[in-house]
């Protein structure tokens, strides 16, 4: 544990005199304090500067050092040396003001009167008695709140022993910047924090937080006057959530300071435990439901009583969600499967969620009296929150009808992955779709299995495929076109953005290669149905449920 320090800001309120006003340079204010020295009036300037010291400086005492020296000059070099702020007595020049913000060094001048040794010699003082009473204080905290994340009492207790230390609102929220637990119940401030969620991610992603000592800053906290002290949680990937503390600006001393890095530090170790707890229980849930999704499970009781053991009741009604993002994200998974967990964990739904098969798959239990349409809103909020989660708007998702039971799991499943290629296919990406509204392509994926199926097709348009396939003529492509065209080569010709001479040469062309007649009622129906078998196949193909049929170009 590295030994407490003080902040600039600590300073200026705890030691300054009354009146000291900043002037410029206040993004250094969380600058850590080591050590206080004054200018002298002989060289150097400053005696010993090691990095950390705010110095005392009587502006008309400069000239005397060395009458071509001014503030900002001044400023710079112990800027360079290390110095964090400076304490000025006298008049100070708009540049040094500037100086002070390019810097981001804190130019503070004391009030008329004061004397810069007697301010330097005070402040000495305060920072030995400050630095005794602080490493007191923290074993004492350390001790405590370690013992507290030690014996498992959980977050929420280190964060209420957080709040009685400093007698102020606390509370822990997690990696995206959600309240999980705040200490007092006051709507606006729980609003209040988590508008500045946004802050805090982008805060965690620069820092490089370390357990014994994690870093601690100031933000301010919606009302005037209300700001918080923040320490970020570490853990082994990085920043795992964020304990604060919130308060007038006066109330957050370097106690608070002190308390909020320590609870951070203890939540770490909780965090550490529930997120082996959690791996294990992920683990055990993943297999679990992969050998549901594939039917691999035994018997139909050792799946009831292994979902049993889960907290999961499979024996009634089941509904499998899958959701896919893109192919080349690496970092989807992991991203949409917590996502779907807090939806879950949030709404309180019935349901196992594991990754299978580069998707994220949730096999939901309703009630059953569970209206349709919540189950349509649930996967849509699942849907836009492992798509904002990711940052990935092409994630799409299919789900499937309800069955009873743990083989109706694979069934639904089945109908999921055909909902969710079907969705993305005709809809296009980052889109819902359920497999009971896929009408005719329905009906065609209960025959998929079926030979009778893929030889219909290709004894119906195998010529044109060959075709497209040796000659690159896009005939399919026209023939799909020409159908959503109403049969209009004009219409057509515009959604293919070719000329309609184009069109018309290839609509002939198909006629010839495969001895058809566009102008016949039932060539059209089989045309138009083979363009749907051809969905269905390929997208059986695409997600590995079946060989893909000779003659059926790939996805």
């Amino acid at each position: 544990m590295s030994s407490p320090t003080l902040t600039v800001k600590d300073v200026w309120r705890g030691v300054l005199p009354p009146g000291t006003d900043l002037l410029g340079g206040g993004g250094g204010l969380e600058r850590r304090v080591e050590w206080a020295c004054a200018l002298r009036t002989r060289p150097p300037a400053f005696e010993a500067v090691k990095g950390g010291e705010i110095a005392f400086v009587p502006v008309k005492s400069i000239r005397l050092l060395d009458e071509r020296l001014d503030l900002p000059q001044v400023m710079a070099s112990f800027a360079e040396k290390g110095g964090v702020a400076v304490a000025v007595v006298g008049d100070v020049s708009v540049e040094s003001i500037a100086a002070a913000d390019r810097l981001m060094m804190p130019l503070l001048r004391l009030p008329d009167g004061i004397h810069a040794t007697d301010a330097h010699h005070t402040c000495v003082r305060f920072i030995l008695d400050q630095r005794a009473l602080l490493h007191e204080r923290a074993q004492e905290l350390q001790l405590e709140l370690m013992d507290l994340a030690l014996g498992g009492a959980g977050p929420d207790k280190i964060i209420e022993r957080l709040s009685e230390v400093t007698r102020l609102p606390a509370a822990w929220l997690d990696e995206a910047g959600e309240v999980r637990h705040l200490t007092v119940t006051d709507e606006t401030l729980l609003a209040d924090v988590e508008a500045g969620a946004d802050a805090l991610r982008r805060w965690g992603g620069t820092i490089a937080a370390v357990g014994a000592d994690p870093p601690v800053r100031e933000f301010t906290v919606g009302r005037d006057g209300l700001a918080s002290l923040v320490s970020p949680v570490p853990m082994r990937n990085g920043v795992g959530g964020f304990v604060c503390v919130i308060g007038e600006e006066h109330r957050l001393d370097q106690i608070a300071r002190l308390a909020v890095a320590r609870a951070a530090s203890a939540c770490a170790i909780e965090f550490d435990r529930e997120r082996a707890v959690t791996e294990t229980r992920d683990k055990l849930e993943g297999e679990f439901i992969a050998s549901l999704l594939t039917g691999s499970y035994s018997s139909e009781r050792v799946a009831l009583e292994r979902a049993r053991r889960l907290g999961a009741d499979l024996s009634k009604h089941v509904a499998v969600i899958a959701l896919r993002g893109a192919a080349s994200s690496s970092s989807w998974e992991p991203r949409a499967l917590r996502a779907a967990q807090n939806v879950v964990a949030r709404r309180e739904v019935r349901a196992l969620v594991a990754t299978h098969e580069d998707a994220v798959c949730l096999v939901v239990m309703p009630e059953p009296d569970g209206a349709v349409d919540a189950m349509y809103r649930f996967a849509e909020l699942v849907r836009s929150e492992c798509a904002r989660a990711t940052g990935d708007a092409t994630t799409s998702l299919g789900l499937g009808r309800i069955h009873d039971g743990a083989s109706g799991v694979r069934q639904s499943f089945r109908e999921a992955e055909h909902a969710l290629e079907m969705s993305r296919r005709l809809l296009g990406p980052g889109r819902q779709a359920s497999f009971a509204d896929l009408g005719l392509h329905r009906l065609l994926f209960a025959m998929a299995q079926h030979p009778e199926l893929s030889d219909y097709y290709r004894g119906t348009v195998g010529e044109l495929v060959a075709y497209d396939e040796k000659s690159s003529a896009e005939l399919m492509a026209t023939l799909d076109a020409y159908f959503e065209a109403n049969g209009s080569p004009t219409e057509t010709a515009q959604r293919l953005k070719l000329h309609r001479n184009t069109v018309l040469y290839r609509l002939r062309r198909i006629e010839e290669v495969g001895r058809l007649r566009l102008d016949d009622p039932a060539t059209r129906l089989n045309l138009h149905l083979c363009l749907r078998i051809r969905d269905v196949l390929q997208s059986g193909a695409a997600r590995g449920a079946q060989p893909e049929p000779e003659g059926v170009p790939g996805s």
